[in-house]
């Protein structure tokens, strides 16, 4: 089964491991002819463009043989037969496309990357009249598709909108649930409002040494706070792209665990504080101190549960100094 992922100059190792997963990475690699690095997609245009400016020809023949083992998807069998001869050239000398990496038949990857291939067998008239064509010609004629053209991309998903999943009926709150991180700079959304909130402030007192002849011992003030939040969502790890091996889950609660450890430069520490938004609002500023999940079922496709419970406590670092009225004027979010 022909299947091409698309590849552009900008392309890491980091983002082909999370397309198609850390133990896919070197099977990838292998199948394409490439070395790992970092810049992955940087070497392949290099490789590409070498191929390019290369003078050989590829035989119709060749050509004849190479087209026809795409008959099984009719999006790669229609992309391959328009191919200009460097792309000939690329495909013949290892198996890729032009923009694109081959996907060995062992690898299943994700509906939501942007990948070649539609797994919808080609038309026999249309390929009876490329193949004569690329028999005798070596080269295919686009008026062979015009009449129906069979490219369409999967592309990725959009989050606001998640066609084609059985999420496109709810209504997910996207970008009503926001952590932001101080450390990174960055935030993340979560596709859910939390199942359960816990609010809670105190006011510290001590207790004065026995006095004679008091009944109740006296409180003497200490301090307040600091408010103590925890937060529980419950998400399904199809709820981003209709498709759990997106990783888009493992994204948010990393991001989120990463907000428990430092940033180490030299001898400073640098420790993050986060914020957590309701529909823009900011709902507690402070230190994330307990990021706790747990798995349920059932088991996806990769091996792993499917729902995740997860808990987040905050301890508020205020931003504003508070007292009786501040605290008695604050809104119900915040």
């Amino acid at each position: 089964m022909s299947k091409f992922l698309s590849i552009t100059p900008q392309t890491t190792l980091t983002n082909l491991s999370q397309a198609v997963g850390r133990s896919n990475v070197d099977t990838f690699l292998n199948v394409n002819g490439l070395t790992r690095t970092h810049n992955i997609g940087e070497q392949f245009y290099n490789r590409q463009s070498e191929v390019i400016n290369m003078d050989s020809i590829v035989p119709n023949q060749r050509k004849y043989t190479l087209l026809n083992s795409t008959t099984s998807d009719s999006d790669v069998f229609e992309t391959t037969a328009l191919l200009q001869q460097s792309g000939w050239r690329q495909l013949d000398m290892y198996g890729c496309l032009p923009n694109f990496l081959k996907v060995p038949d062992s690898i299943s990857v994700p509906d939501s990357v942007d990948t070649l291939g539609n797994n919808v067998p080609i038309a026999s008239n249309i390929y009876t009249e490329a193949m004569s064509q690329i028999k005798e010609k070596g080269e295919v004629s686009p008026s062979v598709f015009s009449k129906y053209s069979t490219i369409q991309n999967s592309g990725i998903i959009s989050n606001s909108q998640v066609s084609g999943s059985s999420f496109q009926y709810f209504k997910l709150p996207w970008g009503d649930i926001t952590l932001y991180s101080s450390l990174s700079g960055s935030s993340m959304d979560f596709p859910v409002y939390p199942e359960t909130v816990s609010d809670s402030v105190k006011a510290n007192y001590m207790t004065m040494p026995d006095l004679l002849y008091q009944y109740e011992p006296w409180q003497l003030y200490q301090s307040s706070g600091p408010r103590d939040n925890t937060y529980e969502f419950i998400f399904h790890r199809d709820m981003w792209t209709g498709d759990h091996r997106d990783g888009k889950a493992n994204e948010l609660i990393r991001f989120c665990e990463a907000n428990c450890y430092p940033e180490f430069n030299g001898s400073m520490v640098n420790t993050s504080t986060v914020t957590l938004y309701v529909k823009g609002n900011a709902l507690i500023s402070g230190v994330l101190v307990d990021v706790h999940k747990t798995w349920d079922g059932p088991i996806g496709l990769d091996g792993w549960y499917l729902m995740c419970n997860l808990s987040l406590e905050i301890i508020e670092v205020s931003p504003t100094a508070l007292n009786y009225n501040v605290v008695k004027n604050k809104p119900l979010i915040g």
